[in-house]
This record gives C-alpha cells, sequence and structure tokens, in this order.
C-alpha cells in the first residue's frame, strides 16, 4: 500500500465540509504544520477539489493481542480547499529535514499547502504526479504501483528498509515457528522417531533416581522393605533403564544427524534459488556479506534452532513435568517447598539473562560492524596499497574490535559475578532442603531413600531450569534468521515475466521508447520523458555527462528495471510482454563494469552460451581483439583468471567480456563504454571488429570519446535524464547544440595535448 488510508473519523469530518468522501481518489498523511510543529493532516482529493484537513489524533488503550491503537478521536483544527482546476502544477519543495507540498495555479503564483517529514516525500511525489494528471484530465495508470510497499499495513509505521517490506513491530515470531515446524512435512516418521526416542529417554531419566535412591535405599537395604536383600535384581533394573536412556538418546542422535543437515541443505539451496529469481534493484542497495549471512549464518541459526530448541525443548518440558510429579508423590510438603525454591531461582536468572540479550545484540551489531571493515579491507588490498594506508586500516580495525572487546568482556565479567552467586545460592537451598529432609526423616514422616531422591530431583530440575533461561536468546536468533529467510522466500521480483508472454524465435531489433520515465527512489526521476526510435541493423550511440542517465536507458531497454512510465517496444511488442528466455537470448550486453568468474578463460568467455565448442570460443576472441593476449598466458584459453579477473589488466578483462557477448550471438547487441579501459590502438581494432558484427545487428553504443561514434547511424545526446537532441554526427555538429559543445571540449583537450 503506496498511499495513505483515510480513517473513518477523519471521513465523517469531511463529511460535515460537503465533500463526497466516496469519490475519493487518493491520500496521503503529513505530520507537521507551517510552523514545523507536529500534527496531523490529511490531503486528499476527488475530480474537482483538494482537500487539506488538519487536526489531531486521539487514541484508545491498545487491547491485548492487537498491534494497532484504535483511533478513537479526530479534533480537526483547520481545514483547507482548493479547486483543482486551478492547479497548474502540484510539487515537492525539499528541504533538510522537511518538505513541503506545493501548488503553482494557473496565473503562475506558488503557495504550500502542507508541511511534512523528508521521510514522507515519496509518498508525496507521487500524490502530486496523480493529481497533476487528474487536473489535466490525463487517465492515472496505478499498475506501475504494484508491489510497492513503504508502509505497514498493520501499524501504518514506514518500513526501517526500504527495500525490505518487514516490519519489526509486527513480525508474528509463532507463525514463523509454525512454517518452520512445516518444513519437516517430508520427514514425518524421522520426526516422530526422534520425538518418540527423546520422550522415551527422559522418562527413563526421570524414574531412574525413583529406583536408585528411594527403591533402593527403602525397599532394598531396609528390613521388612518389599525388595530386602535383591540387590542385584534392582542393580540390573538401574543398569537396563540407564542402557535404555542411552539407547534411545543414540538413536534421536542419529535420525537428527541424517534428516537436520538434509533440512539446511534444501533451504540453502532454496534461499539461493529465491535470490537469483529476484530483479536487479533487491542487489543494487545489500552488501555482499550481508547477503552471505542470508545463505550461511540464517540458515546455520535455523540448523540450531532443530538441533538444540526444538529437541532440548521437548525433552527438558518432559523431564521438567516428570520431575514436579515424581516429586509431589514422594513428598508434597518438601517438593512445594523446593518448587518455590527453584521458581525464586528461574526468577533472578531470567532477569538477568534478559539484560545479558541486550548485550549479546550489542555484541552482534559490534561484530558485524568489524567484520564489515575487514571485507572492506581484503576486497580493496590494492587501493589500501596503493595509498600506504595499512596502519591506518589497522587503527580503524582495531577500534572497530575493540569496541566488540569491550561489549564481550563486560558480558564475561557479569557471567563470572553474577553465575557462581547464583550457583552457590542454589547449592545453599539445596543443602538447607537436605537439612529439612533429613529432620523430616528422623521424625518419621518421609524415608531416607525418598529424600536422596527428592535431592537427585533438585539437582536434576536445574537443567531444564537454565535451558529455559537461555534458550530465549537462541530463539530470539533463530526467529529472527527465519524471518530474513522467509522473506527471501516469499519475494517476488519487481520485473516479473507476463502471464502470458509472447514468444520471439528471432528479433529484428527495432526499439522504441515512447515517453520512458523512470526512477530508482520514489520522487527521484532520473529519466524523464524519453522518446526515441532504433531502428534494426542500425548502430545508435548514445552520448551525454556522467550521471546523465544513459547506463540506465539501456538497462531499461534490456529489461534489467522496470519503466515507472511510459513504454519500450522491441518489434513493436511491449517488453514487458516478451518471454524472459528470449530477451535475455536476444540481448547482449558489455558493461563498463567488467566482471570475470573463478575459472579458466575459456569458461568465462562461453558462459553466455555453456555449450559452445573451442573453435567459436577462439573465435570470438578473435573478434573482440582477445585471442592475441591469451594465447600468451600461461596454459592460454586454460589459464585460471582469479576472483574477478585480478591477474589480468582492466582492458584485457574488457576483451574478455566482449567476446562473452559475442559468442551469444545477440540481435542487439549493447555496449556500454565498452572500450573504455582500451588504449586508442585496441580500441580502433575492437572498433572494427564491432563494425564486422554490424550486420543483422542492432548495436547500441554508450561512449565518452565521440570519435568512436561518428560512423554511427544515429545519435543521441541524454543530459539530467532527457533527450536534448538527436541525429547523425554531422547534422548535430551543424545544428551547434549540446553534442557540439561536448565535441568542441574534446577536440580543444586533444589540442592541447598534441600542443
Amino acid at each position: 500500500m503506496f498511499f495513505d488510508i483515510l480513517p473513518e473519523l477523519a471521513k465523517q469530518e469531511l463529511l460535515k465540509r460537503g465533500v463526497m468522501t466516496d469519490e475519493l481518489l487518493y491520500c496521503v498523511k503529513s505530520d507537521l504544520d507551517g510552523e514545523g510543529c507536529y500534527i496531523d493532516t490529511y490531503i486528499t482529493f476527488t475530480k474537482e477539489t483538494i482537500s487539506v484537513l488538519r487536526g489531531y489524533e486521539k487514541y484508545g488503550k491498545m487491547k491485548r493481542g492487537s498491534k494497532r491503537k484504535n483511533l478513537v478521536e479526530f479534533e480537526t483544527v483547520g481545514y483547507d480547499e482548493y479547486p483543482i482546476d486551478i492547479v497548474d502544477e502540484m510539487y515537492v519543495d525539499r528541504y533538510s529535514n522537511s518538505a513541503r507540498l506545493m501548488i503553482k495555479d494557473k496565473q503562475g503564483e506558488e503557495f504550500p499547502i502542507a508541511r511534512f517529514s523528508l521521510g514522507y516525500a515519496d509518498k508525496f511525489e507521487k500524490f502530486s504526479q496523480r493529481v497533476n494528471l487528474t487536473s489535466r484530465g490525463e487517465p492515472i495508470d496505478d499498475s506501475l504501483l504494484e508491489g510497492v510497499k513503504t508502509h505497514c499495513p498493520t501499524c501504518g509505521e514506514p518500513f526501517p528498509d526500504p527495500n525490505r517490506p518487514v516490519c519489526p513491530r509486527c513480525v508474528d515470531r509463532r507463525s514463523a515457528f509454525k512454517r518452520l515446524m512445516s518444513i519437516f512435512g517430508s520427514f514425518r516418521k524421522e520426526v516422530f522417531l526422534i520425538l518418540l526416542t527423546l520422550v522415551i529417554s527422559n522418562v527413563f531419566a526421570v524414574i531412574s533416581p525413583v529406583f536408585g535412591s528411594q527403591m533402593f535405599y527403602d525397599e532394598v537395604l531396609t528390613k521388612g522393605g518389599k525388595y530386602y536383600g535383591k540387590i542385584l535384581m534392582i542393580v540390573m533394573i538401574i543398569a537396563g533403564i540407564n542402557i535404555a536412556s542411552m539407547v534411545a538418546r543414540i538413536i534421536s542422535g542419529i535420525i537428527t544427524s541424517k534428516v537436520v543437515p538434509e533440512v539446511t541443505h534444501r533451504l540453502r539451496v532454496s534461499i539461493f534459488s529465491s535470490m537469483q529469481r529476484l530483479s536487479l534493484n533487491f542487489f543494487t542497495n545489500k552488501q555482499t556479506g550481508s547477503l552471505m549471512s542470508r545463505v550461511d549464518r540464517d540458515s546455520q541459526n535455523i540448523y540450531w534452532f532443530f538441533v538444540d530448541i526444538v529437541p532440548y525443548g521437548v525433552m527438558n518440558v518432559v523431564k521438567i513435568i516428570g520431575i514436579a510429579i515424581v516429586m509431589l508423590l514422594l513428598s508434597p510438603f518438601l517438593s512445594i517447598g523446593i518448587i518455590l525454591t527453584i521458581t525464586v531461582i528461574e526468577i533472578i536468572q531470567h532477569r538477568f539473562y534478559r539484560s545479558q540479550r541486550k548485550l549479546y545484540r550489542k555484541f552482534d551489531v559490534a561484530m558485524r560492524s568489524a567484520n564489515s571493515v575487514l571485507s572492506d579491507v581484503m576486497n580493496g588490498q590494492r587501493v589500501v596499497k596503493a595509498f600506504a594506508n595499512e596502519d591506518r586500516e589497522i587503527e580503524r580495525y582495531r577500534l572497530k574490535n575493540t569496541d566488540a572487546f569491550l561489549i564481550n568482556s563486560r558480558i564475561n565479567m557479569r557471567i563470572a559475578n553474577t553465575i557462581p552467586v547464583i550457583s552457590t545460592f542454589y547449592r545453599i537451598i539445596n543443602k538447607l532442603a537436605f537439612c529439612l529432609g533429613a529432620f523430616l526423616v528422623i521424625k518419621g514422616y518421609i524415608l531416607f531413600g525418598a529424600l536422596s531422591a527428592l535431592i537427585s530431583y533438585t539437582e536434576m530440575a536445574m537443567d531444564p531450569i537454565n535451558f529455559f533461561t537461555w534458550i530465549g536468546d537462541r530463539w530470539a536468533r533463530c526467529m529472527d534468521a527465519a524471518s530474513r529467510m522467509f522473506e527471501i522466500l516469499d519475494a517476488l521480483p519487481t520485473v516479473k515475466e507476463s502471464d502470458a508472454p509472447v514468444r520471439l524465435e528471432r528479433i529484428r531489433g527495432d526499439i522504441s521508447l515512447r515517453n520512458v520515465t523512470f526512477e530508482y527512489e520514489p520522487g527521484h526521476p532520473i529519466i524523464k520523458d524519453v522518446s526515441l526510435d532504433i531502428k534494426a541493423g542500425q548502430m545508435y550511440g548514445i552520448v551525454g555527462k556522467t550521471g546523465a542517465g544513459k547506463s540506465t536507458i539501456i538497462n531499461l531497454m534490456a529489461r534489467l528495471y522496470d519503466v515507472t512510465g511510459g513504454e519500450i517496444t522491441i518489434d513493436g511488442v511491449p517488453i514487458r510482454n516478451i518471454a524472459f528466455e528470449d530477451l535475455r537470448r536476444s540481448i547482449g550486453i558489455v558493461s563498463q563494469e567488467t566482471f570475470l568468474f573463478i575459472g579458466s578463460v575459456a569458461d568465462n568467455i562461453r558462459y553466455a552460451d555453456p555449450d559452445a565448442t573451442m573453435e567459436e570460443v577462439i573465435e570470438a576472441a578473435k573478434s573482440a581483439n582477445a585471442h592475441e593476449f591469451i594465447t600468451r598466458l600461461p596454459d592460454g584459453y586454460n589459464t585460471k583468471v582469479g576472483e574477478g579477473g585480478v591477474s589480468l589488466s582492466g582492458g584485457e578483462r574488457q576483451r574478455i567480456s566482449i567476446a562473452r557477448a559475442i559468442i551469444q550471438k545477440p540481435d542487439i547487441l549493447i555496449l556500454d563504454e565498452a572500450t573504455a579501459s582500451m588504449d586508442t590502438r585496441t580500441e580502433r581494432k575492437i572498433q572494427n571488429a564491432i563494425d564486422l558484427l554490424k550486420q543483422g545487428r542492432t548495436i547500441i553504443s554508450i561512449a565518452h570519446r565521440l570519435s568512436t561514434l561518428r560512423d554511427a547511424d544515429m545519435l543521441c545526446v541524454i543530459e539530467n535524464g532527457e533527450l536534448k537532441e538527436k541525429g547523425t554526427h554531422d547534422e548535430l555538429i551543424k545544428a551547434k547544440g549540446k553534442y557540439y559543445e561536448l565535441y568542441r571540449l574534446q577536440a580543444d583537450a586533444l589540442q592541447f595535448i598534441n600542443n
């Protein structure tokens, strides 16, 4: 939900002022008044009127189990109304921490109608666009807003991370737990055996002190006992119980060791597979380490959920219930006292570990910060060495690691100071219970064997109590990891294939852009109303200053992103309707940011066509002017290159990247600064190779060096995301516009160098 929902009480206030609320189109909420003080303001409009309602929202008490308070009163302090036909343009005027919603009327006067925190600017930009379209009588297309989520639908608060539509306030950990357990659906028999063996093991563990202490002392060693003198039989029973418990634990461990790794293996593959299906914008603002932790660390936390939390949780529940029942049967009076004491200790430990969890979270944050520095430095070693900043990076890492060290030291110090005190207190209580029990034995209220069994159960109860005390932190980590994992598994790509895709066996290469608009972030358009036509078989050049939007245009042509306005067609078919397989097969891209995978040179070239023969690989390398330097490598085409091709120069990596695109045999070849890393001689050879590739292909080339585009069939100049001019080289020179300015700047620079 991109826009806000108008509350019922606010609707009633509008109805009082004659607004037809059933005709309202869109609504946004601002949080400031003209002086910058907090106030609740709703701005909405119909086809005739813009309404601005200001006031204060009052909420009732939150009901138990509810995640959002109910609005019980809206106190109106102001209302303004503007005819929509006076609007020439509505726009957002941004400041450092806030922004204003402005109206420019038909007479040219400008005035604000609302003020809001800068974080709401994206909503108001979209709102302004729809007001402007309505005032001009143009249709509104909301299909591009599908899947856009900026605010939590439950609590209404903005998501902390716009690229991760998950609200930490409203995450339902119980549903995550149920879903995690459902993963074992294909292992029902194994899970049943695990739980059965755990229950059997703990039942035997609970009844063991009855035979080993209570029965042994009171019924075997005491004259008149039921089993007096039958020591061997009781010893055999005790041994049998312990052996049976051990066998049950072994069986449970064997089954768990087989099932859990299989489940985590499937989870990791599923997470990675889901990532691969997501669109490029998902990866744009994500750190590599963060994404790797989704696959590695989060799946490892879930592994411990299945290994620690579930089995030991079941085991300790059975154990604590069994211990309580047996203790109450042996001596209700003494057992109640011991249970109350254990409860007090549990409360103390719970409070201690609750405060510890905050330190654990701080420690995790500090370690992530230290690891991010480590990752940056390891990946940027060339820059570090080039600027001789080794000591500076050592100090930066030392400071980050010191933060983690201090927090960890505080954690360990608290444990060292608190846990022994709690343990000592528990032992004192245990001894006091024994003394009280001894007194009861002397008085004849209970037997010595029963007392011995009670003391054994008291000590046995500490294991499950400790488990339930510290498991909260592990539980929180696992559920957080599960929510992140399910976020990936449930995520849908923003660039989605049509439900009924059009199959194109062969693409001619006619490309048309009609009023194309695009923005990476709402309210910040990168491409603005661009229209152009590229004919099949032509070489089309796109020029402009750095950051003008050239690379964004070719990303839209390849549908790595979807336009936020307008339309792109290939061979007359909207690009949104073309099957991904046909589109990706027919478009080859050589980016200015080259990347080579770990492997041989030949493997990197045939990445676009794994079935390509060695002859085809060599032919593609020759076309890219790469064959000569490849044959000089130690193992030729079988030479292994490191991550990103670090053993090769920038120009060599670029030529391999071009060969990789050539072997794809695309109908449309896109060159994004493909020769930027090459010397002039090599660049000319590449240009000759590109000239040979022109036949039967549409080539779109971006270049800063305008000399490489002189022979292009058509050139267009992009500036600030807008199409300023287009034509051939000679036509644009004669026009003496933006292209002429760029050409003169480069010509003057070359003349200065020659002189």
